[in-house]
């Protein structure tokens, strides 16, 4: 239908040029050298058409010929297409299904043709890591960057999870910080950064990072926190382990102000400056957190503290708990252990009693036996010692608070023994 059109505007032309054209007047001389053809005017003007015409057809039948050629072509073109992409299926299959060999050959062959060279590469990378051949996983992730040279941050951080899944810490840190250079906020990047760290043990690094972390929201905020703790307390005790105070001092100054203000981390700095008996500086920062929050922790700590002052230290504590009734129990065996290393004995029977009524523990029938002892009630402290190792061989049964025999409180003065009832 569509050379019908042409074909009878053709004739129609062809039939009125026609006539008009045979009665042109004129002729048309061509001469060569010594020879000259003479015709008449609408002679020539048939011949030139007609070698128009021809060399037209001839412009037709060689792009036929062209557009055969590149069909031809492209239905190979498309031949192999199908072909690479079905075996990049079974390279991926094979690969899900843990045969690293057939899927490295698999992916390596379809990449040829393939218009995916860049997960051929990138799969078949990680095949070969399977099978521990290291320069051909790097060879495949080059070959990855050269078929899509814009993906840089999809190969690298493939080759990164490699690195770090074969134990290459610092090459996975290298890797890693040179894609941070341009996607500084990238979470995948920091979470990789963040186990990379872990792995070396760079806990400062890793402190240095967590705001980033907590920007980008890499980690839900209960992780953040353990992740920092743990961070500070190992900071800590590497610096603690050197046996060196000015060290242990200087971790600590030299963390982020928003981590030394931390409960958590107040606490593990607490512990470290009483195994260096630093006892007046261990009370100085947790004095401030039994006021704001006296958790249990906070009060078990303050309890081991052996301040030189200690009675301003039993005062302290003793009326903040006069004003607080509602505070943890372990607020019983603290007042009793300061109380002990100042010498109040009645102080300390008293609430180490009051702390085995309501939380029975070792300890706490440890010391009650040892104050015992200072009152010179051997045998109830013998009787406690007996308490105290049933408890620590059967904990479940927790074994009765010891009660002062009817006229025990006679054995210390009225105004070291609080007054409360009998039982």
């Amino acid at each position: 239908m569509k050379w019908k059109l042409p074909l009878l505007i053709a004739i129609v032309i062809g039939a009125v040029g026609g006539s008009w054209i045979k009665n042109l007047p004129g002729f048309v001389i061509i001469a060569y050298e010594k020879t000259s053809y003479e015709m008449r005017l609408w002679v020539a003007v048939a011949i030139l058409l007609l070698l128009l015409s021809i060399l037209f057809l001839i412009g037709v039948f060689i792009r036929s010929l062209v557009s055969g050629a590149v069909k031809v072509k492209g239905w190979q073109g498309g031949r192999h297409w199908r072909k690479a992409r079905k075996q990049t299926i079974k390279g991926m299959l094979a690969f899900v299904e843990g045969r690293w060999k057939q899927s490295e050959a698999t992916m390596i062959n379809a990449a040829k043709n393939s218009d995916t060279k860049l997960i051929n590469y990138l799969i078949a990378a990680q095949s070969a890591q399977h099978q521990n051949a290291e320069d051909r996983r790097d060879s495949y992730l080059r070959l990855a960057h050269k078929a899509e040279p814009d993906a840089k941050v999809a190969i690298g951080l493939t080759q990164a999870q490699l690195q770090l899944d074969n134990q290459q810490f610092e090459q996975a840190l290298a890797t890693l910080n040179d894609l941070k250079v341009k996607h500084a906020n990238h979470p995948f990047i920091l979470k990789l950064l963040c186990m990379t760290y872990q792995k070396l043990q760079d806990c400062n690094a890793i402190i240095n990072l967590l705001p980033a972390l907590t920007k980008q929201n890499v980690f839900d905020p209960i992780r953040l926190e353990q992740l920092e703790f743990e961070s500070v307390a190992n900071i800590l005790e590497n610096e603690s382990d050197k046996g060196q105070l000015e060290s242990l001092n200087d971790a600590w100054i030299n963390l982020p102000s928003s981590s030394r203000k931390k409960t958590e981390n107040i606490l593990c700095y607490a512990k470290r400056l009483i195994e260096f008996e630093q006892m007046d500086e261990a009370e100085k920062i947790l004095k401030p957190l039994i006021k704001k929050d006296p958790t249990r922790e906070v009060l078990q700590i303050f309890g081991e503290v052996k301040s030189t002052l200690g009675s301003k230290q039993f005062s302290f504590l003793e009326s903040w708990f006069n004003n607080h009734q509602q505070a943890p129990n372990s607020i019983y065996l603290a007042l009793g252990k300061i109380a002990y290393n100042i010498s109040l004995w009645g102080k300390a029977r008293f609430y180490f009693e009051r702390s085995l009524r309501v939380e029975p523990s070792a300890e706490c029938f440890f010391m009650m036996a040892k104050t015992l002892q200072q009152l010179d009630d051997v045998e109830l402290a013998s009787e406690c010692y007996k308490q105290g190792l049933e408890f620590v061989v059967h904990p479940e049964k927790s074994s009765q608070a010891l009660v002062l025999p009817k006229g025990s409180e006679d054995l210390v003065t009225a105004n070291l023994l609080p007054k409360f009832e009998k039982s």
